[in-house]
């Protein structure tokens, strides 16, 4: 599978590709796995053990020590074994790395799930968040789709008390967003009748974000306009029309993330912790991702709050409007796994919600 990455660091990694012999190539793709399972720097001759390399440990420390000067692999100290850098993971993510099937018993999870999740799209992304965090043990997140991208269906008015009418507004495709009106002077049943028709009449089928500039000339100029609820429209549509984007992201599975080794670090521990209370970082990480599957990792996040966490995200469908899901964690994380992962279950909702 093809991810969207960093160019620049894309870019590197693919120079340092084409030039690895495969004995790096092996070495590698071996300290990287045992890194992702251990979370201890690897040494070559536990290197040697576990992946039954035909390599003498002498041969195998020389080429780390090569592959530490490339920037592929860093050390704390003299003795200690090597870790990944963000360039070595960059490198097995574009071309070392083999995205992993799902087991049969985790795609029957993973469907059943969306499939009986609640029919209100906000509900069903708060079980989609729920299920993307405990199956990848990192923090899950979903930006609703982007519903002032779709068109409108139809608005539905509804007094639930005197003075109060709660707006209903239905896009292409489900999604449905819902506000409450304070009317000053009192209207009747015919009133929202009317208001009703006359609205869906003049307004259905333009693109949510088209309205609020339009809606002078779609509504105005008609006695009809002079209905109470009508001149809430005119007055307020950017109240009525334009959305939050910070409403609608859907964040689940911080203790799953904060029993990752690396936040043992109380400066880490802080930065997750920080990250999980900002949604508006969240927002901003996920309007500016790709289509697609994608990933980037530590240094390539331009966020500073993000330069020790990689994010693996996808792009799904809710009938006109795109939204993203994906997760966040540390950069030892089982890129192969969760790639598949997240891929599947922006397939799954983009069905859901075809």
């Amino acid at each position: 599978m093809k991810t969207n990455s960093d160019p620049v660091n894309t870019a590197e990694s693919e120079s340092f590709a084409a030039h690895l012999n495969e004995r790096e190539r092996m070495i590698l793709r071996s300290i990287v796995h045992n890194y992702i399972l251990t979370a201890d720097p690897v040494g070559s001759r536990s290197l040697a053990r576990r992946y039954h390399l035909t390599l003498s440990p002498a041969t195998i420390r020389n080429t780390m020590a090569d592959m530490e000067e490339m920037g592929l692999l860093s050390h704390q100290h003299t003795s200690a074994g090597r870790i990944p850098t963000d360039l070595g993971y960059r490198l097995y993510v574009d071309d070392l790395m083999q995205v992993e099937e799902l087991s049969e018993a985790e795609r029957r999870v993973i469907e059943a799930t969306i499939e009986t999740s609640p029919q209100g799209a906000s509900d069903m992304l708060d079980t989609v968040t729920g299920l993307l965090a405990e199956v990848s043990r990192m923090l899950a997140f979903i930006l609703a789709p982007d519903i002032s991208a779709g068109t409108l269906e139809k608005v539905e008015l509804v007094q639930v008390a005197s003075g109060r009418v709660m707006v209903v507004i239905v896009v292409e495709g489900g999604m449905v967003r819902t506000i409450m009106l304070e009317i000053n002077s009192p209207v009747s049943n015919s009133d929202i009748a009317a208001a009703n028709h006359f609205i869906n009449s003049r307004l259905a089928g333009l693109r949510l974000a088209d309205i609020p500039r339009q809606i002078n000339t779609r509504l105005a100029g008609d006695s009809r306009s002079a209905n109470a609820i009508v001149r809430l429209f005119l007055d307020f549509p950017d109240r009525i029309f334009s959305i939050d984007p910070r409403t609608d992201v859907h964040v689940g599975g911080a203790r799953h993330v904060l029993e990752q080794p690396e936040f043992g670090n109380p400066d880490r521990f802080k930065g997750i912790i920080e990250l999980i209370e900002d949604r508006d970082i969240i927002v901003h990480l996920l309007k500016q991702r790709p289509e697609g599957v994608s990933v980037t990792i530590g240094e390539e996040n331009v966020r500073e709050r993000l330069r020790d966490f990689s994010v693996i995200t996808s792009t799904y469908r809710h009938g006109d409007a795109t939204g993203t899901l994906g997760i966040i964690g540390p950069t030892r994380m089982n890129y192969s796994k969760l790639v598949a992962l997240v891929d599947y279950a922006s397939r799954l909702v983009s069905e859901r919600g075809a």
